[in-house]
């Protein structure tokens, strides 16, 4: 499993020069490679990554400016630009709207790497590789996991400076023993219902910060283009957007580090987010990041031998979890009354309780492992 850890850089000022200058050669790299690869195609001439890889061997030779960075650098941009081009024919093969590779301006740009560690040092403090004035410290806020090595790395840029993050090998831990099962049923007024009864609040960080951004986005609408106000009330509009997806993001991380930390065993619905996002709760959906969170709960559970159990959610707030019984009731109806068996509980409970026993982890059934044969589920 391979996991990344980010970090905040902390350059000085020649180092934050140089960051910038790196940034920039790269991006017009990117450009200059694919500027080549439409050429060749219009003369019948097909380049690869590995044409390119020569190419830019001989361009080093004979450019001093080009062999002032660690060729690995160069290489995780020409990388880029194949994995771009390797999307676009998938797509097309697919039947999905190919989306051509792009020229890239100074905004579509904010990120370089290496594909392989190599020509860079890493010491546990601070980084050193060639075309970086002395040593670059990094803010090691927690350490990196033992007995693993770090594959790639890559250099970011956002609205609080720069930071890196480090592509590691983690095994997989071997699963837990415990009898701790829990359902959890997405939402929009809670986030997540679990069977036990617990509530996971729902954060709403797009709905909190909305005033806010429709000052800034009025704010740029404003101003003339080309000007450096206009400048400046696009860098506080991105700010505000920035700071709403960290606030999302963290409140996604403590929500699945507590189930991972509480349980032994989680069973999730798979499902169909994209759909949803299509529908008429959209916006609530997007603000939600269903999707993120369930990926998130994907490799923590991985990493710390929990198993993770998705069903099959159709009908689950529909069906009875007392017995089993269908009750049909709208959307708007968030209180489940079951006319056969007389159980009167919260919707969400409900559909979190046959969660739990379409896993095969409800009660009577407590063999874990045997939970996937009877319900068709995946087991990740």
């Amino acid at each position: 499993m391979i996991l990344t850890y980010e970090y905040r850089l902390l350059p000085s000022k020649p180092q934050h020069r140089a960051l910038e200058q790196i940034l920039e050669s790269q991006r017009i790299l990117y450009n200059a490679a694919l500027e080549e690869r439409i050429g060749a195609y219009r003369h019948g001439v097909s380049r690869t990554y590995l044409d390119q890889t020569r190419a830019l061997t001989e361009w080093r030779r004979s450019d001093r400016e080009a062999a002032s960075l660690p060729v690995a650098l160069q290489r995780c941009t020409l990388k880029r630009l194949d994995e771009a081009y390797k999307g676009f024919f998938r797509r097309v093969k697919a039947g999905m709207a190919p989306g051509f590779p792009r020229f890239r301006g100074r905004g579509w740009w904010d990120s370089f790497g290496f594909c392989q560690f190599s020509g860079i040092d890493f010491n546990g403090k601070c980084l050193s590789f060639k075309g970086m004035p002395g040593a670059l410290r990094v803010h090691m806020h927690r350490i990196l996991p033992e007995y693993s090595r770090i594959r790639t790395c890559t250099f970011r840029r956002d609205t609080k400076g720069w930071k890196v993050g480090f592509a590691m090998a983690i095994t997989v831990a071997t699963p837990r023993d415990g009898e701790r099962c829990v359902g959890v049923d997405l939402g929009i007024s809670n986030f997540a219902t679990l069977s036990d009864g617990a509530v996971i609040p729902s954060l709403k960080a797009a709905r909190r910060a909305e005033r806010r951004l429709r000052r800034a986005q009025r704010s740029l609408a404003r101003k003339h283009r080309g000007s450096n106000t206009r400048g400046k009330a696009r860098l506080a509009l991105v700010k505000c957007y920035a700071a709403t997806a960290r606030a999302r993001s963290n409140h996604l991380h403590q929500a699945s580090a507590r189930l991972i930390r509480n349980y032994d065993s989680i069973a999730v619905e798979a499902l169909n987010v994209q759909g949803l996002a299509r529908s008429m709760l959209a916006r609530d959906v997007h603000d939600a990041s269903w999707r993120k969170f369930l990926s998130m709960l994907g490799y923590k559970a991985a990493r710390a031998g929990v198993r993770l159990v998705e069903v099959d959610p159709r009908n689950s707030s529909q069906d009875c979890s007392g017995c089993g019984m269908r009750v049909s009731k709208g959307l708007e109806q968030r209180w489940h009354k079951c006319p056969h068996c007389g159980l009167s509980i919260d919707r969400d409970l409900n559909a979190a309780r046959n969660i739990l026993d379409r896993a095969g982890m409800g009660p009577g059934l407590p063999n874990v492992a045997d939970c996937g044969k009877r319900a068709g589920v995946n087991l990740s």
